[in-house]
Protein backbone atom coordinates (compact mmCIF):
# COMPACT_ATOMS: atom_id res chain seq x y z
CA UNK A 1 0.00 0.00 0.00
CA UNK A 2 2.78 2.18 0.88
CA UNK A 3 4.96 1.60 -2.60
CA UNK A 4 1.23 2.20 -4.63
CA UNK A 5 1.36 5.42 -2.53
CA UNK A 6 4.81 6.52 -3.03
CA UNK A 7 4.32 5.51 -6.79
CA UNK A 8 1.10 7.65 -7.35
CA UNK A 9 3.58 10.70 -5.82
CA UNK A 10 5.99 10.30 -7.88
CA UNK A 11 3.41 10.05 -11.31
CA UNK A 12 1.73 13.12 -9.68
CA UNK A 13 5.03 14.87 -9.49
CA UNK A 14 5.89 13.93 -13.03
CA UNK A 15 3.21 15.05 -14.62
CA UNK A 16 2.72 18.23 -12.81
CA UNK A 17 6.23 18.84 -14.07
CA UNK A 18 5.65 18.09 -17.75
CA UNK A 19 2.10 20.53 -17.41
CA UNK A 20 4.40 23.12 -15.99
CA UNK A 21 7.51 22.39 -18.85
CA UNK A 22 4.30 22.73 -21.34
CA UNK A 23 2.70 25.73 -20.06
CA UNK A 24 6.53 27.28 -19.94
CA UNK A 25 7.31 26.40 -23.43
CA UNK A 26 3.95 27.62 -24.52
CA UNK A 27 4.24 31.18 -22.79
CA UNK A 28 7.77 31.40 -24.27
CA UNK A 29 6.22 31.51 -27.95
CA UNK A 30 4.78 35.02 -27.63
CA UNK A 31 8.21 36.52 -25.55
CA UNK A 32 10.63 38.45 -28.07
CA UNK A 33 13.23 35.77 -27.63
CA UNK A 34 10.92 32.96 -28.57
CA UNK A 35 9.76 35.10 -31.69
CA UNK A 36 12.87 36.05 -32.45
CA UNK A 37 13.95 32.03 -32.70
CA UNK A 38 10.77 31.56 -34.66
CA UNK A 39 11.43 34.28 -37.08
CA UNK A 40 14.97 32.17 -37.45
CA UNK A 41 13.28 28.80 -38.10
CA UNK A 42 12.65 28.10 -42.55
CA UNK A 43 9.40 28.68 -43.34
CA UNK A 44 7.38 25.16 -43.64
CA UNK A 45 6.46 23.95 -47.05
CA UNK A 46 2.78 24.19 -47.67
CA UNK A 47 1.33 21.19 -48.65
CA UNK A 48 0.97 20.93 -52.42
CA UNK A 49 -2.87 22.21 -53.77
CA UNK A 50 -4.30 20.07 -55.99
CA UNK A 51 -4.42 21.33 -59.51
CA UNK A 52 -7.40 23.86 -60.23
CA UNK A 53 -9.63 24.88 -63.43
CA UNK A 54 -6.33 27.34 -64.32
CA UNK A 55 -3.40 25.58 -63.14
CA UNK A 56 -3.31 22.13 -64.63
CA UNK A 57 -0.24 20.11 -66.05
CA UNK A 58 -0.64 21.72 -70.16
CA UNK A 59 -0.85 24.93 -68.36
CA UNK A 60 2.43 27.43 -69.91
CA UNK A 61 2.80 31.19 -69.08
CA UNK A 62 0.04 33.48 -71.56
CA UNK A 63 1.29 33.49 -75.02
CA UNK A 64 2.08 36.23 -76.74
CA UNK A 65 -0.15 38.04 -78.97
CA UNK A 66 1.79 37.23 -82.08
CA UNK A 67 0.64 33.36 -81.72
CA UNK A 68 -2.96 34.65 -82.60
CA UNK A 69 -2.18 34.48 -85.94
CA UNK A 70 -1.67 30.30 -85.96
CA UNK A 71 -5.27 30.33 -83.88
CA UNK A 72 -6.74 32.49 -87.04
CA UNK A 73 -4.83 30.38 -89.77
CA UNK A 74 -6.68 27.33 -88.13
CA UNK A 75 -10.13 29.23 -88.22
CA UNK A 76 -9.74 29.74 -92.04
CA UNK A 77 -8.35 25.87 -92.58
CA UNK A 78 -11.25 24.42 -90.82
CA UNK A 79 -14.06 27.01 -92.40
CA UNK A 80 -12.82 26.89 -96.00
CA UNK A 81 -12.14 22.54 -95.59
CA UNK A 82 -16.11 22.14 -93.91
CA UNK A 83 -17.37 24.55 -96.97
CA UNK A 84 -15.52 22.74 -99.64
CA UNK A 85 -16.50 19.60 -98.32
CA UNK A 86 -20.24 20.72 -97.98
CA UNK A 87 -20.52 21.20 -101.55
CA UNK A 88 -18.46 18.39 -102.75
CA UNK A 89 -21.04 16.24 -100.45
CA UNK A 90 -24.08 17.42 -101.87
CA UNK A 91 -23.17 17.27 -105.51
CA UNK A 92 -22.24 13.74 -105.26
CA UNK A 93 -25.76 13.40 -102.73
CA UNK A 94 -27.75 14.91 -105.76
CA UNK A 95 -26.09 12.86 -108.25
CA UNK A 96 -26.84 9.51 -106.94
CA UNK A 97 -30.65 10.87 -106.21
CA UNK A 98 -30.97 11.73 -109.80
CA UNK A 99 -29.60 8.15 -110.62
CA UNK A 100 -31.53 6.65 -108.19
CA UNK A 101 -34.86 8.23 -109.70
CA UNK A 102 -34.21 7.02 -112.93
CA UNK A 103 -33.23 3.51 -111.75
CA UNK A 104 -36.55 3.26 -109.62
CA UNK A 105 -38.83 5.32 -112.06
CA UNK A 106 -41.70 3.16 -113.50
CA UNK A 107 -45.36 3.44 -114.71
CA UNK A 108 -47.02 2.15 -110.83
CA UNK A 109 -44.01 4.75 -109.58
CA UNK A 110 -45.66 7.94 -111.35
CA UNK A 111 -48.59 7.12 -109.84
CA UNK A 112 -47.74 6.18 -106.64
CA UNK A 113 -48.62 8.62 -103.01
CA UNK A 114 -45.78 9.83 -100.76
CA UNK A 115 -44.61 8.37 -97.59
CA UNK A 116 -45.21 11.04 -95.14
CA UNK A 117 -42.26 11.96 -93.34
CA UNK A 118 -41.81 11.07 -89.74
CA UNK A 119 -40.46 14.88 -87.77
CA UNK A 120 -38.27 12.91 -85.76
CA UNK A 121 -36.68 11.43 -89.35
CA UNK A 122 -35.71 14.78 -90.57
CA UNK A 123 -32.33 15.75 -91.26
CA UNK A 124 -32.61 18.21 -88.84
CA UNK A 125 -34.13 16.76 -86.13
CA UNK A 126 -30.95 13.39 -86.86
CA UNK A 127 -28.19 15.85 -86.71
CA UNK A 128 -29.19 17.46 -83.63
CA UNK A 129 -29.20 13.68 -81.94
CA UNK A 130 -26.02 12.90 -83.68
CA UNK A 131 -24.29 16.15 -81.52
CA UNK A 132 -26.50 16.30 -78.59
CA UNK A 133 -25.22 12.37 -78.18
CA UNK A 134 -21.55 13.66 -79.24
CA UNK A 135 -21.54 16.34 -76.44
CA UNK A 136 -22.85 13.85 -73.86
CA UNK A 137 -20.27 11.49 -74.90
CA UNK A 138 -17.34 14.16 -74.59
CA UNK A 139 -19.34 14.99 -70.97
CA UNK A 140 -18.81 11.30 -69.78
CA UNK A 141 -15.48 11.14 -70.72
CA UNK A 142 -14.56 14.19 -68.32
CA UNK A 143 -15.38 11.60 -65.78
CA UNK A 144 -12.52 9.31 -66.47
CA UNK A 145 -10.23 10.25 -64.45
CA UNK A 146 -7.71 8.72 -66.29
CA UNK A 147 -8.26 11.35 -69.59
CA UNK A 148 -8.15 14.14 -67.31
CA UNK A 149 -4.67 15.57 -68.85
CA UNK A 150 -6.04 14.52 -72.21
CA UNK A 151 -9.00 16.48 -71.22
CA UNK A 152 -8.19 19.33 -70.32
CA UNK A 153 -5.46 19.61 -73.16
CA UNK A 154 -7.53 19.57 -75.91
CA UNK A 155 -10.76 20.03 -74.79
CA UNK A 156 -10.61 23.12 -73.46
CA UNK A 157 -9.77 26.35 -74.58
CA UNK A 158 -7.26 28.40 -73.43
CA UNK A 159 -4.48 31.08 -74.45
CA UNK A 160 -2.10 29.32 -71.64
CA UNK A 161 -1.85 25.77 -72.82
CA UNK A 162 0.58 23.75 -74.74
CA UNK A 163 -2.20 22.89 -77.19
CA UNK A 164 -3.80 26.71 -79.30
CA UNK A 165 -5.24 25.13 -82.44
CA UNK A 166 -7.25 21.85 -81.73
CA UNK A 167 -9.06 22.97 -78.97
CA UNK A 168 -10.91 25.51 -81.00
CA UNK A 169 -12.85 22.89 -82.69
CA UNK A 170 -12.90 20.28 -79.93
CA UNK A 171 -13.77 22.43 -77.24
CA UNK A 172 -17.38 23.29 -79.25
CA UNK A 173 -18.37 19.70 -78.06
CA UNK A 174 -17.05 19.35 -74.48
CA UNK A 175 -18.93 20.69 -71.20
CA UNK A 176 -17.97 20.30 -67.67
CA UNK A 177 -20.82 20.68 -65.99
CA UNK A 178 -24.62 18.85 -66.43
CA UNK A 179 -26.05 22.08 -66.11
CA UNK A 180 -24.23 23.73 -68.77
CA UNK A 181 -24.90 20.62 -70.92
CA UNK A 182 -28.60 20.25 -70.29
CA UNK A 183 -29.24 24.09 -71.36
CA UNK A 184 -27.05 23.99 -74.58
CA UNK A 185 -28.43 20.95 -76.19
CA UNK A 186 -32.02 22.23 -75.43
CA UNK A 187 -31.10 25.12 -76.80
CA UNK A 188 -29.42 23.33 -79.64
CA UNK A 189 -32.31 20.89 -80.27
CA UNK A 190 -34.87 23.96 -80.51
CA UNK A 191 -33.32 25.93 -82.97
CA UNK A 192 -31.12 23.58 -85.16
CA UNK A 193 -33.45 21.34 -86.64
CA UNK A 194 -35.72 24.70 -88.50
CA UNK A 195 -31.80 25.97 -89.62
CA UNK A 196 -31.33 22.97 -91.52
CA UNK A 197 -34.58 21.40 -92.88
CA UNK A 198 -35.98 24.83 -93.95
CA UNK A 199 -32.50 26.83 -95.05
CA UNK A 200 -29.32 25.59 -95.06
CA UNK A 201 -29.73 21.60 -95.40
CA UNK A 202 -27.44 19.16 -93.61
CA UNK A 203 -24.37 19.35 -95.84
CA UNK A 204 -24.25 23.63 -95.62
CA UNK A 205 -25.11 24.04 -91.82
CA UNK A 206 -22.73 21.26 -90.63
CA UNK A 207 -20.63 23.66 -92.14
CA UNK A 208 -21.60 26.83 -90.95
CA UNK A 209 -22.03 25.27 -87.45
CA UNK A 210 -18.08 24.04 -87.27
CA UNK A 211 -17.02 27.39 -88.30
CA UNK A 212 -19.30 29.28 -86.29
CA UNK A 213 -17.72 27.19 -83.27
CA UNK A 214 -14.15 28.05 -84.53
CA UNK A 215 -14.70 31.88 -85.03
CA UNK A 216 -16.25 32.30 -81.36
CA UNK A 217 -13.05 30.34 -79.74
CA UNK A 218 -10.61 32.61 -81.97
CA UNK A 219 -12.50 35.90 -80.56
CA UNK A 220 -12.32 34.23 -77.16
CA UNK A 221 -8.54 33.70 -77.53
CA UNK A 222 -8.46 37.20 -78.63
CA UNK A 223 -9.99 38.29 -75.92
CA UNK A 224 -7.27 36.24 -73.45
CA UNK A 225 -4.77 37.15 -75.64
CA UNK A 226 -5.35 41.12 -74.99
CA UNK A 227 -6.41 40.71 -71.41
CA UNK A 228 -3.35 38.13 -70.75
CA UNK A 229 -5.97 35.97 -68.70
CA UNK A 230 -5.03 32.27 -68.44
CA UNK A 231 -8.59 31.36 -67.74
CA UNK A 232 -9.57 28.04 -69.68
CA UNK A 233 -13.48 28.10 -71.67
CA UNK A 234 -15.26 25.05 -73.39
CA UNK A 235 -19.21 24.64 -74.40
CA UNK A 236 -21.12 24.63 -77.44
CA UNK A 237 -22.27 28.29 -76.69
CA UNK A 238 -20.45 29.82 -79.13
CA UNK A 239 -21.60 27.54 -82.14
CA UNK A 240 -25.20 27.68 -80.95
CA UNK A 241 -25.55 31.81 -80.44
CA UNK A 242 -24.64 31.39 -84.60
CA UNK A 243 -27.15 29.10 -85.11
CA UNK A 244 -29.61 30.89 -82.81
CA UNK A 245 -28.34 34.20 -84.46
CA UNK A 246 -28.89 33.11 -87.63
CA UNK A 247 -32.89 31.11 -87.52
CA UNK A 248 -33.82 34.31 -85.95
CA UNK A 249 -32.48 36.66 -88.84
CA UNK A 250 -34.42 34.44 -91.52
CA UNK A 251 -37.30 34.45 -89.89
CA UNK A 252 -36.91 37.94 -88.11
CA UNK A 253 -41.02 38.48 -87.36
CA UNK A 254 -41.12 35.49 -85.11
CA UNK A 255 -42.41 35.89 -81.97
CA UNK A 256 -40.03 33.43 -78.75
CA UNK A 257 -40.58 33.73 -75.53
CA UNK A 258 -38.10 32.58 -72.25
CA UNK A 259 -38.74 29.23 -71.16
CA UNK A 260 -39.60 30.50 -67.50
CA UNK A 261 -41.64 33.73 -68.76
CA UNK A 262 -43.92 32.79 -71.74
CA UNK A 263 -45.67 35.54 -71.09
CA UNK A 264 -43.10 37.87 -72.08
CA UNK A 265 -43.16 37.78 -75.77
CA UNK A 266 -40.93 39.44 -78.43
CA UNK A 267 -39.63 39.05 -81.89
CA UNK A 268 -36.25 37.05 -83.41
CA UNK A 269 -34.78 40.01 -84.67
CA UNK A 270 -35.25 41.98 -81.24
CA UNK A 271 -33.83 38.90 -79.31
CA UNK A 272 -30.87 38.87 -81.71
CA UNK A 273 -29.68 42.30 -80.60
CA UNK A 274 -30.96 41.92 -76.99
CA UNK A 275 -28.28 38.40 -76.89
CA UNK A 276 -25.62 41.00 -78.73
CA UNK A 277 -25.76 43.80 -76.43
CA UNK A 278 -25.85 41.89 -73.43
CA UNK A 279 -22.75 40.00 -74.07
CA UNK A 280 -20.58 43.11 -75.46
CA UNK A 281 -22.37 44.36 -72.01
CA UNK A 282 -20.19 41.67 -70.40
CA UNK A 283 -17.24 41.87 -72.23
CA UNK A 284 -16.92 45.69 -71.44
CA UNK A 285 -17.71 45.33 -67.46
CA UNK A 286 -15.35 42.51 -67.45
CA UNK A 287 -18.28 39.94 -66.38
CA UNK A 288 -16.35 36.35 -65.84
CA UNK A 289 -19.81 33.70 -65.68
CA UNK A 290 -19.73 33.56 -69.50
CA UNK A 291 -17.79 34.00 -72.04
CA UNK A 292 -19.11 37.29 -73.69
CA UNK A 293 -15.97 36.93 -76.20
CA UNK A 294 -17.13 33.19 -77.73
CA UNK A 295 -21.02 34.27 -77.55
CA UNK A 296 -20.25 37.51 -79.54
CA UNK A 297 -17.86 35.77 -81.57
CA UNK A 298 -20.38 33.24 -82.66
CA UNK A 299 -23.59 35.70 -82.65
CA UNK A 300 -20.80 38.52 -84.92
CA UNK A 301 -20.75 35.22 -87.24
CA UNK A 302 -24.42 34.18 -87.70
CA UNK A 303 -25.32 37.59 -88.31
CA UNK A 304 -23.20 37.79 -91.29
CA UNK A 305 -23.80 34.69 -92.66
CA UNK A 306 -27.51 34.87 -92.82
CA UNK A 307 -27.16 38.52 -94.32
CA UNK A 308 -24.56 38.22 -96.48
CA UNK A 309 -22.26 35.13 -96.00
CA UNK A 310 -24.90 32.28 -97.41
CA UNK A 311 -25.29 34.47 -100.36
CA UNK A 312 -21.31 34.39 -101.17
CA UNK A 313 -20.95 30.76 -100.83
CA UNK A 314 -23.86 30.02 -103.00
CA UNK A 315 -22.88 32.28 -105.60
CA UNK A 316 -19.13 32.52 -105.53
CA UNK A 317 -17.94 29.66 -102.91
CA UNK A 318 -20.17 26.50 -104.03
CA UNK A 319 -19.49 26.99 -108.34
CA UNK A 320 -16.08 27.16 -108.16
CA UNK A 321 -15.47 24.40 -105.47
CA UNK A 322 -17.91 21.73 -107.83
CA UNK A 323 -16.19 23.26 -111.08
CA UNK A 324 -12.82 22.54 -109.34
CA UNK A 325 -14.01 19.06 -108.45
CA UNK A 326 -15.40 17.91 -111.51
CA UNK A 327 -11.90 19.13 -113.42
CA UNK A 328 -9.97 16.53 -110.78
CA UNK A 329 -12.81 13.95 -110.80
CA UNK A 330 -13.74 13.45 -114.45
CA UNK A 331 -16.77 13.33 -116.21
CA UNK A 332 -20.19 11.87 -114.57
CA UNK A 333 -20.88 8.00 -115.51
CA UNK A 334 -23.70 7.67 -117.60
CA UNK A 335 -26.88 6.54 -115.77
Amino acid sequence: MLSRLIHAKSAFKASSSKLISTTVQWQARFTRDGLRQRLKQPIRSETKKPPTFDNRPDAIPVRPVSDLWKALGFTVVIGSTAYAAAAIILYERERRKIKDIFRQMNFAGLFSVPEQTDLLSTPGIKWALAVIGLNAGVFLAWRVPALNAVMWRFFSNSYASKSLCSPMLLSCFSHYSAIHLALNMYVLFSFVPPAINKFLGLEQFTAFYLTAGVVSSLASLAHKAITRSPFRALGASGAILGAIVYTCMKIPDARLSIIFLPMFTFSAEHAVYGLMAFDLAGLLLGFRMFDHAAHLGGAVFGLWYALYGEKFYLQVIQPRVIETYKSIRGPPTAF
